[in-house]
């Protein structure tokens, strides 16, 4: 599901990354929170145990704000309120017991939120809208339109025409100016306490406009919806409510911003956000007029789009113990009917197992609770075939009843194995293949080595570490190249390369060596994504680390620097570490391109800059140390 709404515009998909370091410490707030709430029930005198609830409550709400779960934040918000009311007693008596009530529901809810989404890497919503509106309603507040927490899988670019815009630029931005007060009008007038239709059929022809200068961009699905909207607003299948308010002002937002930018889309407009919420509007519509049945076949709605979208949740753990149950079950259902003869069985030659329907039922039962319907009705047809076997329906016809008993065999294996891929994907990590399963260690003993390896070279010059480090890079890249990764081995390849040259003179003060440093930082940061969330693409963190390993230069060694002529007097021998190398000063400009008087003023200062380091720097070669003289010597090389 996620796969399909991926690119949506403006929809923001969960970082499973994130997600799971904060996983463990909402888990055990929710846990503290919960454990608070029932010793406040068993003394409703005390109040130091609402306390803890609210400071649980309050970091579970700030972990979803900065997950940008803000659906999730929703409900946190109002289990705050809850918990604040009862600290208050703004509710007493049997209000109080029914908002105690909610906040457990709550409790109990978000870690199966949080398992949804994780699972579709979307803050979809589902099955929220209860427990945020059941806190509401027992402290008598309006209660939060459905719309917020209603979520549709749709394909990309779908409702998006496949021909671009058919009018200019200008054009677009004429036609917003001469739409923007007419718009305002209807809609203040389709939204007031007396609606009025004709407020409503004015929105509805501006929307048609708009559709028609937005084709081929992410705004068009947004009006193509708002016509659908008013359509239905007009035949009084929908009421206008705050989500509704919020739809029409975000159309009058997106009309200002046509008159300004054109047909350019609004980087701060959630497009996907209000699309969702409108397609909640047609989902819930009892008939489907021309506009919402247009929608209905576009989006790809159906009668159980609603019950489905607002089917609850079950927790990860509930549901991974209802499979299991299930499996256990079905092997020893299966034990016992291969013990029996059914073939006998059913022609009266042998007795019936027993106890075989209410095992079946058992089953059935724990599949219906771990959402596998299509399972649980396998089984009970199944279950029928069996009963008619063991009532000797078809004593008379051998053949009719041998092959109903492989037809029911064969049933019941093919269960069995859908059973155990369902716990084996459950057990997985999200987007986890084979080869990601079998590369996994690697991966993971890789990014671990690359940690250590950058903590080990921050320590300073220790030539025979970097001579060890330069090893473990090339063994990496030995190891990666056999599991396929091309361009992985190709970078710890060449870093392990540089390492190895650079052992006699290294100096972090080279810009290759900045380079260096930058490289292993993004590799291992790649390598530490791609072993937490597979699923993602993180191939910008290996980019970004090749891109820094193309900057990667030889080390100067010492017969360089002897060489040099533009060295003397300024690095007597290969052994210094913190002096400026020549290789990072950028070349003068050639001399006809300076003015004369720039290149006196520039020869007169270098001349002095030069007699300084050669008065300075015997005196540091005699004794290295990083103290204020080479602060002062690559003060003069950096101004020079």
């Amino acid at each position: 599901m996620s796969d399909l709404h991926a690119s949506a515009p403006g929809q923001v998909v969960v970082d499973l990354i994130d997600l799971r370091r904060l996983r463990a410490p909402l888990l055990a707030s929710l846990d503290a929170a919960e454990a608070a709430l029932i010793d406040y029930g068993r003394d409703k005198q005390r109040r130091e145990p609402l306390l803890h609830c609210l400071w649980a409550a309050h970091h579970i709400t700030t972990a979803l704000g900065a997950l940008q779960l803000y659906k999730a934040e929703m409900l946190a918000l109002e289990m705050q309120r809850g918990f604040l009311r009862l600290l208050r007693a703004d509710v007493v008596a049997e209000r109080r017991n029914l908002e105690m009530g909610g906040l457990m529901r709550a409790i109990k809810t978000l870690p199966a939120y949080l398992d949804h989404v994780e699972q579709v890497q979307l803050d979809t919503g589902r099955g929220l809208e209860p427990c945020v509106n059941d806190l509401r309603r027992w402290a008598a507040e309006p209660l939060r339109p459905a719309a917020l927490f209603f979520h549709l899988p749709f394909a990309p670019n779908c409702g998006v025409s496949a021909t671009g815009p058919a009018s200019t630029e200008e054009a677009v931005r004429r036609a917003a100016d001469v739409l923007l007060a007419p718009y305002l009008q209807g809609a203040k007038g389709a939204l007031g306490a007396q609606q009025s239709t004709e407020s409503v059929r004015t929105v509805a022809r501006i929307a048609q406009k708009m559709h028609g200068l937005m084709q081929g961009s992410a705004q068009e699905p947004f009006w193509l919806l708002l016509m659908a909207l008013c359509e239905a607003l007009a035949a009084e299948l929908a009421e206008p409510d705050e989500c509704i308010a919020r739809i029409f002002k975000a159309g009058a937002f997106m009309i200002k911003h046509a008159r300004e930018h054109g047909s350019a889309n609004d980087s701060a407009m959630d497009y996907a956000d209000y699309i969702q919420q409108m397609l909640y509007y047609m989902a819930a519509c009892p008939v489907q007029p021309l506009y919402v049945a247009h929608v209905w076949q576009v989006f790809g709605i159906t009668e159980c789009t609603l019950t489905d979208a607002q089917r609850g949740l079950i927790h990860g753990d509930a549901l991974q113990a209802a499979l299991n149950g299930a499996a256990e079950r079905l092997e020893g259902l299966v034990g016992v009917l291969e013990h029996a003869d059914l073939e006998a069985v059913a022609l009266g030659q042998a007795p019936a197992p027993e106890n075989t329907a209410e095992q079946m039922q058992g089953i059935r039962l724990r599949l219906l609770a771990a959402g596998e319907d299509v399972l649980a009705e396998d089984l009970r047809a199944a279950g029928e075939v069996l009963q008619q076997l063991c009532a000797g329906r078809f004593a008379q016809d051998r053949t009719r009843c041998r092959q109903l008993v492989l037809t029911l065999a064969r049933t019941l294996v093919e269960i069995q194995i859908a059973l155990s891929e369902g716990l084996l994907r459950r057990d997985s990590q999200p987007g986890e293949d084979a080869f990601i399963a079998a590369t996994l260690p690697l991966l993971a003993a890789t990014s671990s080595r690359l940690n250590e390896l950058q903590e080990q070279l921050q320590q300073g010059e220790d030539a025979e570490l970097r001579n060890s480090s330069a090893e473990n890079l090339l063994a990496m890249a030995d190891a990666l190249a056999l599991l396929g990764l091309g361009r992985e081995a190709v970078v710890a390849s060449e870093l392990g390369h540089w390492l190895y040259a650079a052992v006699g003179s290294f100096t972090t003060q080279w810009p290759a060596a900045m380079s260096f440093a930058q490289a292993l930082a993004w590799f291992s940061l790649y390598m530490e994504r791609l072993c937490l969330d597979p699923s993602r693409d993180a191939k910008s963190l290996l980019q970004a680390a090749e891109s820094q390993v193309a900057l990667l230069t030889p080390a100067p060694t010492a017969v360089d620097i002897a060489s040099s002529p533009a060295d003397a007097g300024l690095l007597p021998n290969s052994q210094q570490t913190d002096s400026a190398p020549v290789e990072s000063i950028p070349e003068p400009e050639p001399a006809e391109t300076i003015p004369a008087a720039f290149r006196e003023v520039f020869l007169e200062e270098s001349q002095e800059i030069i007699e300084r380091l050669q008065s300075e720097l015997p005196a540091w070669v005699a004794a290295p140390a990083r103290d204020e003289r080479l602060r002062e010597i690559r003060r003069h090389c950096h101004y020079l």
